[in-house]
């Protein structure tokens, strides 16, 4: 597996705190239909405390906590079939907001390149999974 890092803004809470904007949504275009997810799991596989939520009929946005023994998973389902993604967090850099994510494990075309992650963050690789189909599945408002 190459090496794929991934960079998504830093908020901060009111308190203080480092967090992160995950979301669930649905892209719809003439010639394209997916559905993507995304969460943060603590190191124990949990998935973090919801912080505060945006959504609509197409997006949900959670601000959640994040720190530097997380993961970040992200899952995509479409007609072709699902992708998942599995991040660990490398860098937090409050000065430039920014969480670096490294690339760990993939579940794509059915078969995973790294096991050794599924046991422990089943929870939030099922969550995404589930959460990314039925966004993918909402009806098509014409």
């Amino acid at each position: 597996m190459e090496e794929e890092k991934l960079e998504r803004r830093l908020s901060i809470t009111k308190k203080g705190f480092p967090a992160i904007w995950v979301q669930t949504l649905r892209f719809a275009a003439p010639n394209v239909r997916y559905g993507y997810s995304s969460a943060i799991c603590s190191p124990n596989g949990k998935l973090t405390k919801v912080i505060r939520t945006l959504e609509n009929y197409t997006k949900v946005k959670h601000l959640v906590g994040i720190s530097k023994k997380c993961v970040f998973i992200q899952s995509t389902y479409n007609i072709d079939g699902s992708v998942v993604e599995i991040y660990k967090v490398e860098e937090l850099d409050f000065k430039n907001k920014k969480v670096i994510l490294r690339k760990v494990a993939t579940f794509k075309e059915e078969k995973w390149d790294n096991i050794s992650y599924l046991n422990n963050y089943k929870v939030g690789i099922h969550s995404t999974l589930m959460r990314a189909k039925k966004f993918y599945s909402l009806m098509d408002l014409d």
